[in-house]
């Protein structure tokens, strides 16, 4: 392998940000939506700013495995030779390149995730990242379900060998999840079962869950599953719009004032100290699209914020909470170093 891999030892009491992105939303960019694009360097002037050592990134969606002229009146429909072929294989070459060969002095900054469509086009992904995987080093695998229009359940059957392909390499898997209703793709049930199937993998599912407590409660209670926070801001006030819209009960949220997202970050990491991951969601911690959430479902989001909202919110935290979910939580995520064996 060409590059180095970072260690633990690397990484220990370093402020880690588990969840951003690197790379363009060709199909965000045509239709007019916000974001669709970040550097590394970008996000390296960013880390900066805030006081963060170490992102974890992956690629934005799979936009180049659509047809660009249709997703621009806003239909998503894949096509028989697509651009990126097989899905993602341009967007996480480019992502290793960006770390390593364009920005080399900032490569020990970066902790690189690839990205799958979890049921199609199996076996040509599987041999994309083995070809990847000689030149770059490959610390995780992040699944946008709802961005790839695939049902993330798959990946229990179609796309099993995507988690042998992790186990082998003890990496764990990051997926997109929510638990509102109209998003059919990427349900947090869903993962929390993939989970339970596939106990010596390690899960985490993002976006807090849009603090549902059941979910939390049942995510907490498995061993290789964590939940990260990564666009906190604009989660609590999805969470809010969602709420007044009746999608969601506000009593299936937990208890918490929702009108700070600095004290729904402290009541969340206060509730669940292992569970709890701090991540941005750098750029998308600001959201305006219209997404498509299902067969002929879609939802719009105007959402603003900031990545100083973010580090807002780790710095919201108690020191010991604070390394707790921007440190030793992601470390055991990473690594595994904390899991009991598995017989």
């Amino acid at each position: 392998m060409a590059n180095k891999h970072l260690k633990i030892k690397d990484l220990q009491n370093k402020t880690i940000d588990v969840h951003s992105h690197v790379g363009v939303g060709v199909g965000s960019y045509i239709c007019g939506e916000y974001p669709y694009a970040q550097s590394a360097e970008s996000l390296y002037y960013r880390q900066l700013a805030g006081k963060v050592d170490v992102n974890v990134v992956f690629p934005l969606l799979p936009d180049l495995s659509f047809d660009l002229a249709k997703m621009k009146h806003g239909e998503r429909v894949r096509v028989q030779s697509p651009l990126s072929d097989p899905p993602y294989s341009i967007e996480n070459l480019m992502l290793m390149r960006e770390i390593f060969d364009f920005c080399p002095e900032l490569s020990n900054r970066f902790i690189p995730f690839v990205s799958l469509d979890p049921v199609r086009d199996v076996e040509p992904q599987l041999r994309a990242l083995k070809n990847l995987e000689h030149d770059y080093p490959i610390y995780g695998i992040k699944i946008h379900p709802v961005g790839c229009l695939s049902h993330a359940i798959g990946i229990l059957s179609t796309g099993n060998k995507f988690l042998d392909f992790a186990e082998e390499r003890n990496i764990p898997f990051l997926f997109h999840a929510t638990t509102l209703p109209n998003d059919e793709y990427s349900q947090a049930s869903d993962l929390l079962h993939i989970a339970a199937e596939r106990p010596k993998l390690r899960f985490c599912l993002a976006h807090c869950l849009i603090f549902n407590r059941q979910m939390l409660d049942a995510a907490s209670s498995a061993a290789n599953v964590w939940v990260d926070t990564s666009a906190i801001k604009i989660q609590v006030d999805l969470a809010l719009q969602c709420v007044a819209e009746g999608m969601i009960s506000r009593d299936s949220l937990l208890k918490a004032n929702y009108s700070d997202h600095l004290e729904v970050m402290v009541n969340i990491c206060e509730e669940y100290p292992d569970l709890i991951l701090w991540g941005s969601d750098a750029p998308a911690y600001t959201y305006h699209c219209r997404r498509q959430q299902g067969d002929g479902i879609f939802q719009e989001f105007g959402l603003k914020g900031r990545y100083e909202d973010e580090v807002g919110a780790l710095n919201a935290l108690s020191p010991t909470l604070r390394r707790k979910v921007s440190n030793s939580n992601t470390l055991d995520f990473l690594f595994g170093h904390t899991l009991e064996p598995t017989s």
